[in-house]
């Protein structure tokens, strides 16, 4: 685990930062729940006062997961799975982000994924950076946010990760590893609450729904 974080920092802060990019809020729950790409989480959490109802529909797993922020760095949620292999399960899970000091552009997520082990309890260390986007898609894409860290658990103890390729204020395509799969799709964001994304996950189609308020 340490080997991986150390190569997670070492690809966060060795690459220079794009332009700054104004666009719509795009934090979307994953397939189990907390904040990230389609199952791989990242550092990004819900800020205060906000929570997050999302679903997802996939061909042998749909999900209903409720998610909210506390104090800007940390985030609670819990997930009702409906399997179509297995037994129904809700699950807790629980994030806190971290942003060091003079790394501004760098955020790490510490957080546990079915904290009371309804399936599989799964630990994960996650780092979110910006970085340069390559010159032949600079016509196309305006940012690049990586994210990369360690998973224990369904992660099966692999570095997992991905990136998301901003397009414009609304549109983001979205690639993953989750240590067996790679995933992909599209992300929209229709304004400032609501989330739809579509594609590619475990080899199955997929689509989910996010929408955010205030308390």
């Amino acid at each position: 685990m340490r080997k991986a974080l150390l190569f997670a920092i070492y690809l966060a802060c060795a690459l220079p930062l794009s332009a700054q990019v104004t666009t719509l809020p795009s934090r979307s729950g994953t397939i189990l729940g907390p904040t990230g790409l389609f199952s791989v989480p990242t550092a990004d959490v819900l800020t205060a006062r906000k929570f997050q109802i999302g679903t997802h529909f996939g061909r042998d797993l749909s999900t209903v997961a409720l998610n909210a922020g506390f104090a800007n760095f940390v985030e609670l949620g819990v997930s009702y799975l409906d399997r179509d292999d297995a037994d129904n399960r809700t699950i807790a899970n629980a994030k806190v982000q971290f942003i060091p000091t003079g790394f501004e552009n760098l955020k790490i997520g510490v957080g546990v994924i079915d904290v009371a082990k309804a399936v599989e309890r799964t630990g994960y260390i996650m780092l979110t950076t910006r970085a340069k986007v390559p010159p032949s898609v600079e016509d196309t894409m305006s940012q690049l946010i990586l994210h990369a860290g360690y998973g224990t658990g369904l992660f099966r103890e692999k570095i997992i990760g991905g990136a998301e390729g901003v397009l414009n204020a609304k549109w983001r395509v979205l690639i993953e590893y989750d240590g067996d799969n790679v995933n992909g799709g599209l992300r929209y964001s229709h304004d400032e609450n609501l989330r739809l994304q579509a594609g590619v996950l475990r080899n199955q189609l997929f689509f989910s729904a996010g929408y955010t308020l205030e308390f």
